[in-house]
């Protein structure tokens, strides 16, 4: 808002439109610096949520494995088991 002073003088207004333009700036700038930051953090979330969706997959694979050994072995057994019955 122009003052009653940059309203007369015209060199006033001037200088005070460069120093509104100079605080103006380092605003952006503030503001800019900050929204760096949080683009850092946001990546850094983004490599540990990756992280913890590798080891999920690494343990649903290695849970998967033993649930086939598991039923392997029980199956196995089973056989044995009826095996034995029928050559009694």
């Amino acid at each position: 808002m122009p003052t009653s002073l940059e309203r007369e003088n015209l060199e006033a207004h001037v200088d005070l439109c460069a120093e509104r333009y100079d605080a103006m700036d380092k605003r952006i700038e503030r503001m800019e610096n900050q929204l760096e930051k949080f683009e850092k953090r946001f990546d850094s979330i983004d490599e540990k949520i990756d992280n913890i969706k590798d080891a999920v997959a690494l343990q649903n694979a290695m849970m998967t494995k033993a649930l086939i050994g598991a039923a392997g072995t029980i199956i196995v057994a089973v056989i044995s088991t009826i095996t034995v019955f029928i050559t009694m």
